[in-house]
């Protein structure tokens, strides 16, 4: 990550607190292009992630805008889209493991961050099980369509997934059993605030202070 998982993390909680308890300013755009200049090799990845995630808000900001409500229409799209693209820019080159590492810095309980962590680890193992499952697919040749046995299909797949996580959690929790485990993992983290850290927490604390004054 360019930013440290705990400042990335305070970050993502105050910024996406104020947009989302008020109406957009110009100015909140200021964290969002620090960022998006860190991640300049990126940009059009995170602006394509942020294209896929609007159906959504799109639909949303539709319903309102013919309920005769443009303005609140205006405000939710263009809100909901900075705390998105904040949120995606910020911990776009994470794999998630991060985000364990900065609870881990910011002292939150150890059955937390233990949850956090073997959770993610969970998805993880499952994400490569199902992108095995479609290379097998697409090596045998098999061809999504609109029929009975693309359902089936893809119905069983979703049913070995469901029925390898129970079965990975049982073992996980007997094998934790037998070790004796106290719902503490350890990491070897040093929280150290970069430049950039500063920066940009620097640049949120200006966009509250606005908001408050302004």
């Amino acid at each position: 990550m360019i930013f440290s998982p705990a400042i990335s993390l305070i970050s993502a909680f105050l910024f996406s607190s104020v947009v989302s308890f008020s109406s957009y300013e110009i100015y909140y755009l200021l964290p969002i292009l620090l960022i998006l200049f860190y991640n300049k090799n990126y940009i059009l990845k995170i602006l394509k992630t942020l294209v896929l995630l609007n159906s959504f808000i799109l639909a949303l900001s539709i319903v309102l805008y013919i309920e005769n409500q443009p303005n609140e229409a205006i405000n939710i799209f263009i809100r909901t889209n900075m705390i998105i693209l904040f949120n995606i820019s910020i911990f776009y080159n994470s794999r998630g493991y991060d985000i364990v590492r900065g609870f881990n810095l910011l002292k939150f309980p150890d059955s937390f961050i233990s949850t956090t962590y073997f959770t993610l680890k969970m998805i993880d193992n499952l994400t490569n099980d199902f992108k095995s499952i479609k290379n097998t697919l697409r090596a045998r040749g098999f061809q999504a369509k609109t029929n009975l046995f693309t359902y089936y299909t893809f119905g069983n797949i979703l049913g070995m997934l469901f029925i390898k996580s129970i079965r990975k959690s049982y073992k996980l929790k007997e094998s934790f059993i037998l070790r004796g485990f106290n719902k503490k993992i350890y990491l070897n983290d040093e929280f150290i605030v970069t430049k950039k850290d500063k920066i940009l927490i620097l640049l949120i604390l200006l966009v509250i202070i606005l908001k408050v004054t302004l």
